[in-house]
């Protein structure tokens, strides 16, 4: 962090109430010239709202903002945040798929310039050089619905600071608003992407970094701010300040890293077997679970993990590969999704937006989507029942909404999450796979999905949970399986299911644990 004596960024009392319920009360925050700020809080603490406003989206009641010791009139018109030195890059990047790297950097700026030519060779070199300075190896003529997902990021994060710095009109260096720009990468993704955010803090760029993953936060930046029920609950240097802290200062109490199962369920025999299965890493894997257990899959990225899920579930196709449940065997090469739900699986994939929820519907019609698939009520729908059997779900998922009407992409993260959770365990599965199922959910709604799937084993379902959040196992699974090059490295049994276990496993020499 530079030593600034005027703040880059300075919120003062910032209030915002949505029908009598405060979104945000009096808030300030701060964020100095070169200083990655990290900004934190449950689902609905009022993260979302200050950057709203920030944005322009919405019309504070009360407070102040200033840019570089200059107060910036209130509410900022849409539009207008590059111009006084704000940029932002949204969990959806806001990039368009068909286009090319180019096409998406150069995006708007013609017709906010007046200008009717484009010099297309002049616009690629000035594109090189950017990339370059910023280390980032893309081709400015690669469509973006070909780059990896950090490429992606990069790109956005690239686009948004060239943009600030080249339109702001008082030439700073501005500030970056990064709205959760981890949650769906890769662990080494991450770090390319934290190495982008250091080189920017160093050109003088403010970077505000909103994210529910405590550790990221400690690693990446400077200073943290806590949100909760709208309110500044602490401001604090991340370096001196423990994890403990930052999570009572979350939600509100301190938490203890507990293992919420004992034992694996004794069984007679498996409830699932799984025989040599084969994706595009894995390679003759074969394991058995038990009813009423959670078995988890790890391992550095790459290793293979999570692949399995989806192969299980017919969403990728397996090369080779065989699952018995209850006496039926099922082919994994030639298993389809209607024929993994016809056999009782529930699948929860690690992108929800994407691959789990249909934003754009409302919650009931994402909730009986498979009651749908599975023919129920085919001829005639009830809408009053289908409502209220939603309603119950929500009650019963703690889905925080304000009605079953309500769109899906109008609810938090964590809630999709439980959202997608009360879709498919409604159904009473007998295998349950999840991949990531808490990416980018804060640590209040994670013990609830938890308590979700601890309930499904309570009923005797099976639960595979691939993930590469090592403190996730060791509270929830009676059993690891680690991976490496596509095979089974080391399996973790009750108690030796810790982070630190799994660590050992990933970077110690290969070895098998004794059953």
């Amino acid at each position: 962090m530079t030593t600034g004596t005027v703040p880059r960024l300075a919120i003062r009392g910032l209030t915002k109430s949505f029908g009598g319920v405060h979104a945000l009360s009096r808030a300030d925050l701060a964020v100095m010239p070169g200083e990655i700020h990290g900004l934190l809080g449950k689902n609905g603490s009022g993260k979302s709202t200050l950057i709203k406003i920030l944005s322009g989206f919405h019309k504070p009641d009360e407070g102040s903002l200033e840019l570089d010791g200059r107060p910036v009139p209130l509410p900022i018109p849409l539009g207008r945040g590059e111009k006084i030195g704000l940029s932002f890059v949204h969990q959806n990047l806001g990039l368009l798929p068909e286009a090319t790297a180019l096409e998406n950097l150069i995006a708007g700026e013609h017709g906010r310039a007046g200008q009717w030519f484009i010099n297309w060779s002049a616009e690629a070199a000035r594109a090189r050089r950017l990339f370059e300075r910023h280390h980032l190896d893309l081709d400015p003529w690669a469509t973006v619905g070909d780059l990896s997902p950090v490429k992606r990021a990069q790109l956005a994060i690239v686009r948004a600071a060239d943009r600030v710095g080249s339109h702001n009109e008082h030439a700073t260096p501005g500030l970056l608003v990064l709205d959760e720009p981890t949650p769906f990468l890769p662990i080494e993704d991450v770090r390319q992407l934290f190495a982008m955010m250091r080189r920017l803090k160093q050109t003088g760029v403010g970077i505000i970094f909103v994210s529910h993953d405590i550790d990221e936060v400690m690693e990446i930046t400077d200073r943290a701010t806590v949100l909760r029920d709208g309110e500044v609950i602490d401001s604090f240097d991340t370096a001196t300040t423990s994890r403990a802290r930052i999570v009572e200062a979350i939600v509100g109490r301190s938490l203890t890293q507990e293992r919420l199962v004992d034992a694996a369920p004794a069984a007679t025999k498996p409830a699932v077997s799984v025989t040599g299965l084969a994706g595009r890493v894995v390679s003759g894997l074969e394991f058995d679970v038990a009813p009423g257990e959670i078995l988890g899959l790890t391992g550095l990225i790459g290793s293979g993990y999570d692949e399995v899920p989806y192969l299980l579930a017919g969403a990728h196709a397996a090369r080779s590969g065989r699952l018995d449940m209850g006496g039926a065997i099922h082919d994994l090469a030639a298993m389809k999704p209607a024929d993994s739900m016809a056999a009782g699986i529930a699948f929860i994939p690690a992108d929800r937006q994407k691959l789990g929820l249909a934003l754009d519907l409302s919650l009931t019609e994402n909730a009986m989507l498979p009651m749908a698939a599975r023919g129920d009520n085919r001829f005639l729908l009830d809408h009053r029942e289908r409502q209220a059997r939603t309603a119950d779900l929500m009650r019963r998922f703690v889905v925080k909404a304000q009605a079953p009407r309500q769109a899906a992409s109008e609810l938090s993260g964590g809630n999709q999450q439980k959202l997608l959770l009360a879709k498919w365990l409604q159904l009473d599965p007998n295998l349950v796979l999840l991949d990531e199922p808490t990416q980018g959910i804060d640590i209040g709604a994670r013990r609830e999905i938890y308590d979700r799937l601890l309930e499904a084993c309570a009923r005797g379902a099976s639960v595979i949970c691939a993930t590469s959040e090592f403190e996730q196992l060791e509270m929830i699974a009676h059993r690891a399986l680690v991976f490496e090059r596509g095979r089974v490295k080391a399996e973790l049994r009750g108690g030796e299911v810790t982070k630190s276990g799994i660590e050992a496993a990933c970077y110690g020499e290969t070895r098998i644990h004794a059953a």
